[in-house]
């Protein structure tokens, strides 16, 4: 959810609960509304705690979800990094069919993968790269021991790279399903119109206190909608740990030009 829709949805549903409370004010008239207190104010705190409980339950799973997919980011980037170093133990043509990949993997998440994750999918030709890192690493057969040194720990490495970039792809998946967000739209529903069952003297008090609980809620609401997909939205995980390998990559052919000469 972006910020301009969530403000949008905020605004109007705080106006709604408003008018609804002009409505309910009419309806049940302000004196039987007050012989109801006692009663009413048990079963408000009741939902009120209910709704809170299970709002911040989905709001804490929600920002875990976000933090484990920023983590398998970092992850996977460190994972390519790793094979990038590790091929400098290979022979020469071997190693620069190896770091080439590395760079097209690392450009590719950044500028097409990443895009189509806002939308749910995943680039194809990112994964072709990366099965082709796959057949490099495991098709060579290493001639001395410090090339089989090198070749095991890049096959570890790229085991951590399919691993974490599995997870990523997942992770597109693993929002909260239209069934619980019924639940909190009802849960918040209830919670606002049980603020109609209390008749304070002073009206125009009662409509800033009602606003002020339609506001928290939707707060509440438009926090988990924004960490729900950790890939779309204003708040999102990065590629940042992609750039940052190619940052180094670049580096590191500088300093390759400037050792021969």
């Amino acid at each position: 959810m972006t910020q301009l829709t969530g403000i949008l949805l905020t605004f109007a549903i705080i106006i709604a609960s408003l008018f609804g409370l002009a409505f309910a004010r009419q309806w049940f008239r302000a004196k039987s509304v007050e012989n109801q207190h006692d009663i009413a104010d048990p079963y408000s705190q009741l939902i009120a705690t209910m709704f809170a409980v299970l709002i911040g339950f989905m709001i804490a799973d929600a920002m875990q979800r976000f933090g484990n997919a920023r983590e398998t980011v970092q992850k996977e980037a460190s994972s390519l990094g790793n094979i990038y170093r590790l091929a400098a133990g290979l022979p020469d043509s071997k190693c620069a069919r190896v770091r080439t990949l590395c760079k097209n993997y690392a450009t590719g998440v950044i500028h097409d993968e990443w895009p189509k994750m806002a939308q749910n999918s995943y680039s194809p030709e990112v994964f072709e790269l990366y099965r082709q890192l796959w057949i490099e690493c495991t098709r060579y057969k290493p001639v001395t021991q410090s090339q089989s040194n090198a070749q095991q720990c890049m096959l570890s490495a790229m085991q951590s790279l399919g691993d974490n970039r599995r997870q990523r792809v997942e992770a597109l998946h693993s929002g909260l399903p239209i069934q619980l967000w019924v639940v909190l739209g009802i849960g918040g529903l209830a919670t606002i119109i049980f603020t109609y069952f209390f008749g304070a003297k002073n009206f125009k008090i009662q409509m800033v206190m009602v606003g002020i609980v339609s506001l928290v809620i939707c707060l509440n609401l438009f926090l988990l909608a924004t960490y729900n997909d950790p890939f779309s939205g204003d708040i999102t995980v990065t590629p940042a740990a992609f750039q940052t390998q190619l940052q180094t990559y670049e580096m590191d052919k500088l300093d390759a030009g400037e050792d021969t000469r």
